[in-house]
């Protein structure tokens, strides 16, 4: 892989893996649409990017929880074990499927559908009037539904965010607290697929180049979608969603 290819790639990767119209569906399009030459640990290598710029966005609320933890902080704690809970759907389904993953579900077809999916649900997702429960209010059993949503975020296409967001919402979730769950719930996820095929991702030729952009871009993009997820805006990407998956079905 070139460096312009790098670079767009980790640009594509900022953009679209906060942003709720699914990183990994956007990926695999653009190297099937342009014939690149990646695999699953080059993506990985630029999820850890966009991790990078999780930790830089949030790293308030992180210092919060660590502080609070050292300190006996029942809230900090419960929320620990509520994104433990909520990692564990994903990462199970994400070692069983892995191989599957990488063979089988990366194809424009199936990438289109679930983009439209994930379309549908965003359309939806600025409905959800409750907003009942603070993020202090997560626990163990709603962090599990909200994880559930998140493992079906492993097949292209389907937007982690766009799905973390539309579980939390729907379970009354306030839109801010939805939003910080979502990105404190990546963390766990995408630490430990790094932490996997770390052995894999270090040789990657111009790798350095698409982790970089991810992490710039990405901080932006997390600052666009808290603007719009409080404005109750997520559905204006469920009309891109729908665009893309319509173009990736019949005419990719």
């Amino acid at each position: 892989m070139d460096i312009v290819q790098a670079i767009s790639t980790g640009i594509i990767q900022g953009a679209t893996e906060f942003l709720p119209v699914s990183s990994s569906g956007h990926l695999f399009l653009a190297r099937n649409l342009f014939g690149l030459n990646f695999g699953t640990a080059y993506v990985i290598l630029l999820h850890a990017g966009t991790l990078i710029a999780v930790f830089a966005f949030l790293w308030k609320e992180i210092l919060n929880i660590l502080k609070g933890m050292f300190k006996g902080s029942l809230d900090a704690w419960k929320l620990v074990f509520a994104l433990i809970a909520g990692t564990v759907p994903a990462a199970v389904l994400g070692v069983t499927i892995e191989d599957f993953l990488e063979k089988s579900l990366t194809g424009n077809i199936t990438i289109g559908i679930s983009l439209l999916l994930t379309g549908a649900l965003l359309f939806f997702s600025d409905g959800f009037k409750s907003e009942k429960h603070s993020i202090n209010d997560i626990g163990i059993k709603l962090a599990f539904i909200i994880g559930l949503f998140q493992a079906a975020a492993i097949v292209p296409g389907i937007s982690r965010s766009g799905m973390t967001l539309f579980g939390a919402l729907m379970l009354g979730v306030k839109r801010e607290d939805a939003f910080r769950f979502s990105f404190l719930l990546s963390i766990p996820v995408i630490l430990g697929g790094t932490l996997l095929d770390i052995s894999d991702i270090t040789g990657v030729e111009n790798g350095l180049w698409g982790f970089l952009f991810a992490i710039a871009v990405g901080f932006v993009s997390l600052w666009i979608l808290r603007i719009l997820t409080r404005a109750k805006k997520l559905k204006y990407f469920a009309f891109y969603c729908w665009l893309a998956g319509i173009l990736s079905i019949f005419i990719l």
